[in-house]
């Protein structure tokens, strides 16, 4: 009885060893792009509310409509900016992944966004201008990280920041976009900008909001876009104070305390 049991084992192993293990599961394919069904369209003419829906057989969803992002096969969402917008669809397929765009053309903001960005850059295609703050006493310098909100500790007055006359130009025409001009009206710094409301801090003293966003900027500064006593360019703020005529930011190194020297700026609507 022994030696046909070890004769049973020889032979599993060597048939075993003579066919690997094979796995029979073959990938799914992946869609051709001129075979996806996309719908995407304004539910007005021009306006910023869009449809995006895929309607392709066995195809997840992942769009990316530039503020955002979804992974709905029939979606709405409303876009903040102006011109035309690229609209990217990613096909989830069996095998793989495929990938192509949509435009929209929007000519009006005839639905509701974070209203952060109109208080930026306003509704229409020629922007939001911002100036500095000519009613504060002083409009740069510093105060009490998470705890002030004016520069009294070191203030600047307006005329001696470096460029009185400077101002800024935030614009929602094809995209989030910020311009930085010099006095003389020539351009010193272009970018984009975007915001993160989510992104607060409070008083450690009492627990109160002290900040009710952030800001952040690239490929160019605010005017004297650097914490107060160095040089170095300056792209993230947290936002203190945002209407429609006023807007009052703050920023300090990483791992500033309460109270420490944080530096201020203080704008308004031209």
């Amino acid at each position: 009885m022994k030696k046909i049991i070890f004769s049973l084992l020889s032979i599993i192993v060597i048939v075993c060893g003579c066919n690997p293990v094979v796995d029979d599961i073959q990938a799914g394919g992946v869609v051709n792009e001129s075979d996806l069904v996309l719908d995407v369209h304004a539910t007005t003419d021009g306006g910023n509310q869009i449809v995006m829906t895929n309607n392709t057989s066995k195809v997840g969803s992942y769009w990316n409509y530039g503020t955002g992002y979804s992974s709905l096969q029939n979606d709405t969402v409303c876009l903040p900016f102006l011109g035309e917008q690229k609209i990217t669809f990613t096909g989830l397929c069996g095998g793989g992944t495929v990938t192509t765009t949509r435009t929209v053309n929007i000519t009006q903001i005839d639905h509701a966004v974070a209203e952060q960005w109109g208080l930026l850059a306003g509704t229409g295609t020629t922007g939001k201008t911002w100036v500095w703050d000519s009613t504060a006493e002083a409009v740069y310098g510093t105060g009490g990280y998470l705890a002030e909100f004016v520069p009294d500790w070191t203030p600047v007055t307006l005329s001696d920041t470096d460029d009185p006359d400077g101002y800024m130009v935030f614009d929602l025409n094809g995209g989030a976009n910020f311009i930085r001009y010099k006095g003389d009206g020539t351009v010193a710094e272009s970018g984009t900008f975007s915001f993160d409301m989510s992104s607060t801090k409070v008083d450690p003293d009492d627990d109160s909001q002290w900040s009710i966003g952030v800001l952040k900027l690239s490929g160019a500064t605010v005017l004297n876009g650097y914490i107060y006593g160095t040089t170095d360019p300056l792209y993230q703020y947290d936002i203190l104070e945002l209407t429609d005529d006023t807007m009052v930011l703050c920023a300090a190194p990483d791992g500033t305390e309460a109270w420490d020297n944080g530096t201020f700026w203080l704008f308004r609507k031209k």
